[in-house]
C-alpha cells in the first residue's frame, strides 16, 4: 500500500479514506507500506517468511 510507504500519511487518515479502523490496517499492512502476512494471504499471494 503505497499511502504507508509515504512518510507524510497518517495512519489514521488513510484508514478514513479505505473506511477501516487503524487497528485493521495495521493487521494487514506494515507501517513501511509492506504487506502483512495477514495480508497476503487475504489477497491470496504467497506468504514470505522473514
Amino acid at each position: 500500500m503505497t499511502a504507508m510507504g509515504d512518510p507524510k500519511a497518517c495512519a489514521k487518515e488513510v484508514a478514513q479514506k479505505l473506511g477501516i479502523s487503524t487497528a485493521t490496517l495495521y493487521t494487514y499492512v506494515n507501517g513501511d507500506g509492506s504487506v502483512e502476512e495477514s495480508g497476503q494471504r487475504l489477497l491470496g499471494g504467497t506468504v514470505r517468511k522473514r
